[in-house]
């Protein structure tokens, strides 16, 4: 057993010489730049962690013998175009990484991404006074059982269509969302609002053996809203929201395929200042071919990313796509809340918690649920590099009729990032 530590250990430490070593040596690297007008932002990342549950599964529901902690390093980075003009501003990041374990090499895997924003407000403003136009673009592929707590200071935040607490075992999983909205101004105090987002999720087989009564379902869904919102004062406005979802899924072993609607007649109130931001939205939902109505809605509280805490809290009651053990719909419950302060010029604390608690259809007694906790210290050591110490904790229980199981999970490591801004 000391054996074995000491080898984690020194596997650990090799990795982690060599990312310190590749950021040093790549900090003092220019800034490509293309124009004016462009940046081009390169980063790396080295990773270390302890993960206790690295299959994303009860241990009863493993193999006998199966080993579910392990030491994983990661190394990657990804770059990221600024872009602004007369008529546009982008912001995309475009990367991935390699991950590798001390234990269980043959886990070892590649992960993606793509997200950013592109916004048209100028462009659009030159033929319609006050319109605005944006792009919001999310891809992932990863094995692991993607989580649902966002970074606090994060600016794009993804869309939650995905992300509300439903977590399933390890398998290769694709996730896109890409959404279009925007505004249309009837006079100085109407506008009619609207939007579509396309959502897509695959996933592979079932990584550490097959589970009677466990599938996930490959979802698609097409989102469409609009609506008039109307401005009371310059900082307070009201709108009238109808939102609609299309559905479709099929088992992601194959078979035949299922579609479910879901329709919503809503209320909005929004607070604006320039320092932070509150919504509340109310109102009913369908859900067909289930025939169910129940009232939904939600209430958004953010503030600006540039403050030196910076708050971040959901609460909602939703219908959202149900793609793992069981297709189809769910009352999704969510709680969230996250707040970041920075302690020291230098240093920077964040913590977050979040709870889903989904009910499924057609018998709402088979719930899915999620509690997540993480928490989070980050120094600025040199302009460009930054390390970070984290925790995770979450608790999975799924209480369904074909299959009832309770786990934790713990992970733990540090984060090295450097950036040549």
């Amino acid at each position: 057993m000391i054996r074995l530590w000491c080898r984690r250990c020194a596997w650990l430490g090799r990795s982690l010489k060599l990312g310190v070593a590749f950021a040093l040596v790549c900090g003092g690297l220019p800034l490509a730049s293309v124009q004016a007008e462009t940046k081009i932002v390169p980063s790396m990342n080295v990773t270390g962690r302890y993960d206790s549950n690295i299959w994303g599964r009860p241990s009863q529901l493993l193999p006998a013998g199966t080993q579910q902690g392990d030491f994983v390093a990661s190394t990657g980075g990804d770059v990221r175009l600024l872009h602004e003009t007369r008529d546009l501003e982008a912001n995309i990041a475009v990367g991935g990484s390699f991950n590798a374990y001390a234990d269980n090499s043959n886990l070892n895997y590649f992960n993606a991404h793509v997200r950013g924003y592109v916004t048209l407000d100028r462009w659009v403003d030159q033929f319609v006074r006050g319109a605005r136009l944006q792009i919001v673009e999310n891809f992932s592929y990863t094995p692991e059982t993607p989580g649902f707590i966002s970074g606090v200071r994060e600016t794009v935040v993804s869309s939650d269509g995905f992300f509300r607490g439903i977590q399933g075992f390890r398998a290769n999983t694709f996730i896109n969302t890409t959404s279009v909205t925007g505004s249309y101004p009837v006079s100085r105090d109407l506008s009619l609002e609207g939007g579509y987002t396309f959502g897509l999720r695959r996933v592979g087989r079932i990584v550490g053996g097959d589970t009677p009564g466990v599938s996930f379902f490959d979802t698609n869904t097409h989102t469409w809203f609009g609506g008039p919102r109307y401005q009371l004062t310059r900082n307070d406005s009201i709108a009238a929201v109808y939102r609609q979802t299309f559905m479709l899924q099929s088992r992601a072993e194959g078979g035949r395929l299922f579609s479910t609607t879901l329709v919503t007649l809503a209320g909005d109130y929004t607070k604006v200042f320039q320092e932070w931001k509150l919504s509340i939205e109310g109102g009913v939902t369908f859900v067909e071919p289930a025939g169910r109505t129940f009232p939904s809605g939600s209430i958004h509280i953010t503030t600006q990313p540039e403050r030196d805490t910076v708050l971040r809290a959901v609460i909602s009651r939703e219908a959202r796509p149900s793609y793992f053990l069981q297709g189809g719909a769910t009352i999704s419950h969510l709680g969230l809340v996250g707040i970041s302060h920075r302690l020291h010029e230098r240093l920077t604390a964040d913590g977050s918690a979040a709870y889903g608690y989904n009910q499924l259809f057609p018998n709402t007694n088979q719930t899915f649920q999620n509690f997540t906790a993480l928490a989070k210290l980050s120094y600025k050591i040199t302009r460009s590099i930054i390390g970070d110490l984290s925790y995770t904790y979450t608790t999975i229980k799924s209480d369904q009729s074909t299959l009832d199981y309770m786990y934790s999970r713990h992970q733990v490591g540090f984060f090295l990032r450097a950036e040549w801004n």
